[in-house]
């Protein structure tokens, strides 16, 4: 280390040194990031937050908390990263859809992170094993590496990605575990030694639900034990040969208890690769490669080189293309002289199993997406003690040499400097959902992903044309990692032009769609939408069929497909299918307003008005739905329920809109509805009008007219 003959580096008490570095990481961390307060929900936020109905916290009922917990997905309900949802649920109960608490919270996670890597740090350069190298200057050590990790632009996705606070509270109890830990095992007290340990497994349960990688904690305290405390010697690693396989095999034990034989089922893992670009060995292939361009980017960050998107190639063998042979290589053997001098250089070897480790979950076999920088939030988090400790060195190296010394520390700062500015400059990427993929098609123009990413963007603008020219564009591409470019592009493509009527269009991509993907649900029951607009009842039957067949839980389908049935007046099978879409989606207007409809002409009365009542409190202001509920209210000769609706409607439908509506029933305008009976409703709407007032006896009038 070089450190030995080092004289002591401060005379303040540890409680001020503390201090310091609470308040410089704090000053810092909150310099390069205060741009952030304001920078909207981008990406996943939107699935995993804006509409996730089980995180919309509305009250503090255990009840309510309790939902935030679980996730159902294909009909079975689990717990899915807890700690992190609850966190997301707090602050949407405080604050709604405002981003500002949401920052404020990932920056106050990124803050205690921050200083439990220094407490941790600080208190393993201590150890029996490094303190007479070390210890005298493990406090600058210690700043100096949690400085350089905290500041690093690529933790920026991690801290100002709103949603992937599952990475970094993951990596805050993972230290805070970590910290824990090594407390306990170097204290000589048994009070303090058991709270430790406690809240090291507290810790270590919390970060498990932020995020599943932080499954590996077990292993990482395994090594820390091994290589710093025990010590690399042949006695110890012979010991802790069995600790080590029970930390594997235990957890492999538990999964198959739990999960059966499937757990391990290569058939089962293969097929959730179906959906994506690449195979299970592919991604294998690629990932060597990965871990060097995150290597890459965490040694050189400069904000041109960091993107939401990395348009990286799949590595198809080990010379397609040939850097993956060599990123292999490389790997391999800086592993293997990590290994070989670990007995020597204990804590540096221990650093740099430490980032490999941590990857093994979302770098190796797992069918996730290939790349993103806020996986490294966790594995960098000590890969900057090492060039800590030679910064010191560096600077004692020149100690007796002042103007060189001088000169070394002023480049040290320029770095550190140009670090903060970097992180600071790469935070206004993240201001908008349009500033984000505009910086990720400025850096990889030739990446599919970032012009898909924008369409959608402008799609929720309703800026079509922008919104239709990005999805050409990332068509036109027709490469990438990403599955995209195989079936959503051309589905969210047809989205868009059926939204511009365009319907010929949207049926050629939706026709595209299921040809990449014949189990795409969704477009078949869009297909089928289109179709019953142009009033082809038995094709879109058949295309619903299809949808049900691929996705017996598509609402939309069902809905669709209860339609059809109820223009064929194949009432039962229409009230059951449209049940079937109120129970995958209970705020389906469209299914309460048909459930209704059907109700209507089945002659139960009563069932009809409670599900088209159901659909005016979703939408008051759905005329169909009332005309409707007029007509089975007076079917019902419930006169007083009647006219309250009828004043209701006057009060709630302007005229002008109530006339625009009667048109288009009566020119049939509405092949993807079923239309009210007006020979019922209209003089009564008529009789409405006379009653209210002056202004209205033209509408009334011709009300009448068209009833007779």
């Amino acid at each position: 280390m070089g450190l030995l003959h080092l004289e002591p580096e401060t005379h303040l008490s540890r409680c001020r040194q503390n201090a310091f570095a609470l308040a410089t990481l704090f000053i810092t961390i909150l310099l390069i990031y205060f741009n952030t307060f304001n920078a909207s929900w981008h990406f996943d936020d939107t699935p995993n937050i804006l509409k996730s109905e089980r995180l919309h916290l509305e009250d503090l009922s255990w009840e309510k908390i309790k939902n935030t917990l679980f996730l159902v997905s294909d009909g079975k309900v689990k717990i899915y990263r807890p700690a992190a949802c609850l966190s997301f649920a707090l602050n949407y109960y405080f604050g709604q859809e405002d981003v500002f608490g949401y920052h404020v919270v990932n920056l106050v996670i990124h803050f205690l992170a921050s200083i439990f890597l220094f407490l941790f740090i600080h208190n393993t350069l201590n150890v029996p094993s490094l303190k007479a190298k070390c210890g005298p200057y493990a406090y600058s050590i210690a700043l100096l590496a949690t400085v350089l990790w905290a500041i690093n632009p690529v933790q920026s996705q991690a801290v100002t990605y709103i949603v992937q606070r599952m990475a970094s509270m993951a990596g805050m109890f993972y230290i805070m575990s970590m910290y824990f830990y090594l407390m306990g095992r170097t204290s000589e007290k048994k009070a303090p030694k058991l709270a430790c340990y406690l809240s090291c497994g507290a810790a270590g349960v919390l970060a498990i639900c932020s995020k599943e990688n932080a499954a590996l904690l077990p292993l990482s305290l395994f090594f820390l034990d091994l290589f710093l405390i025990q010590g690399l010697e042949r006695k110890n690693i012979k010991k802790n040969v069995y600790v080590l396989l029970a930390l594997i095999l235990i957890p492999l034990a538990l999964n198959l208890f739990y999960r059966g034989p499937s757990a391990f089922s290569l058939d089962r893992l293969n097929t959730s690769y179906l959906h994506r670009e690449y195979t299970m060995l592919e991604r294998l292939l690629t990932q060597p490669r990965v871990i060097l361009l995150y290597l890459s980017l965490l040694f050189y960050p400069m904000p041109d080189r960091l993107s939401i998107s990395h348009d990286i190639s799949i590595s198809h063998g080990l010379l397609e293309p040939p850097t993956t042979i060599l990123a292999i290589l490389f790997i391999v053997l800086l592993l293997g002289v990590t290994i070989f001098q670990s007995k020597r250089w204990p804590l540096p070897a221990y650093c740099i199993l430490f980032f490999f480790l941590n990857h093994l979950i979302e770098s190796t076999f797992f069918p996730l997406e290939l790349v993103f920088e806020h996986r490294n939030y966790i594995p960098s988090m000590l890969l900057f003690v090492p060039i800590g400790i030679l910064i010191v060195r560096g600077i004692t190296f020149f100690s007796y040499k002042k103007k060189m010394q001088a000169v070394f520390c002023t480049f040290i700062i320029l770095v550190l400097v140009g670090l903060g500015h970097s992180t600071f400059m790469r935070n206004f990427a993240w201001k908008t959902e349009e500033s984000l993929w505009l910086d990720a098609i400025d850096k990889n123009p030739d990446s599919p992903r970032p012009y898909h990413n924008l369409g959608l963007y402008y799609g929720t603008l309703g800026d079509r044309e922008k919104e239709i020219s990005n999805y050409l564009q990332a068509i036109q591409l027709n490469r990438g990692s990403y599955g995209e470019t195989r079936h959503v592009t051309h589905y969210n493509l047809a989205l868009a032009y059926n939204a511009l009527n365009k319907e010929d269009e949207a049926i050629v991509h939706l026709e595209k769609t299921i040809e990449m993907d014949p189990g795409f649900s969704d477009a078949y029951s869009n297909l089928a939408a289109i179709l019953i607009k142009r009033r082809k009842y038995d094709e879109a039957f058949d295309y619903l069929i299809k949808a049900l067949t691929c996705n017996d839980k598509n609402p939309a389908a069902h809905h669709n497909l209860g339609l059809v049935l109820l223009k064929q007046r194949r009432l039962n099978e229409a009230v059951s299918e449209f049940k079937k879409a109120i129970a995958s989606e209970k705020e389906s207007l469209p299914a309460l307003l048909g459930l209704g409809i059907a109700y209507k002409y089945k002659k139960e009365f009563f069932k009809a008005a409670y599900y088209l009542r159901g659909a005016l409190e979703k939408n008051e202001k759905n005329t169909i739905a009332r005309l409707h509920l007029m007509e089975t209210l007076f079917l019902m000769q419930d006169r007083d329920s009647l006219e309250a609706l009828l004043q209701e409607t006057l009060d709630v439908i302007p005229p002008q809109i109530m006339k625009t509506v009667v048109q288009d029933i009566i020119a049939d305008n509405f092949p993807d509805q079923e239309a009210p009976d007006l020979q019922v409703t209209l003089p009564l709407l008529g009789k409405a009008y006379l009653e209210r007032s002056d202004t209205l006896k033209k509408y009334a009038r011709e009300y009448l007219e068209k009833s007779k």
